[in-house]
Order: C-alpha cells, then sequence, then structure tokens
C-alpha cells in the first residue's frame, strides 16, 4: 500500500493503486531505457541471425559443386 492508500481496505488500496499505475505516464528516464533495452535486444537478435547464417554455411556437406 502507498501513501493515497491511507484508510482503505487492502483490496480497495490494490485497486486504486494499479489505477493509479496503468494511467501514469512513463518519465523520460523510463522512456530512455525502455528505448536502450529494445536497442540492446534488437542487436542481440541481429547478432544471433548473424551467427546461424555463418554456421550454416560452415557446416560439411552443404558447400556450393562449383567451388573447386
Amino acid at each position: 500500500m502507498d501513501r493515497f492508500s491511507q484508510g482503505l481496505s487492502r483490496r480497495r488500496a490494490q485497486r486504486a493503486a494499479a489505477r493509479r499505475e496503468r494511467r501514469r505516464t512513463p518519465s523520460a528516464r523510463e522512456l530512455r531505457a525502455q528505448a536502450r533495452t529494445q536497442r540492446a535486444e534488437d542487436k542481440l537478435l541481429q547478432t544471433e541471425a548473424m551467427i546461424h547464417q555463418e554456421a550454416a554455411r560452415m557446416r560439411p556437406g552443404r558447400r556450393r559443386q562449383g567451388s573447386r
């Protein structure tokens, strides 16, 4: 429970807090952190795709016939 919920029952206080949280707009710090997290995830997925492509190229038996 928070300072806004004084005098309310536990259930009502939790509902009020949830309502406030949904209505609240994220701060600039939270937005920057969210963007940074998204960029890191994108970079990770890109790196993972590159690794899989390189591994597929290096697998034996999958080489092109004309390269000898």
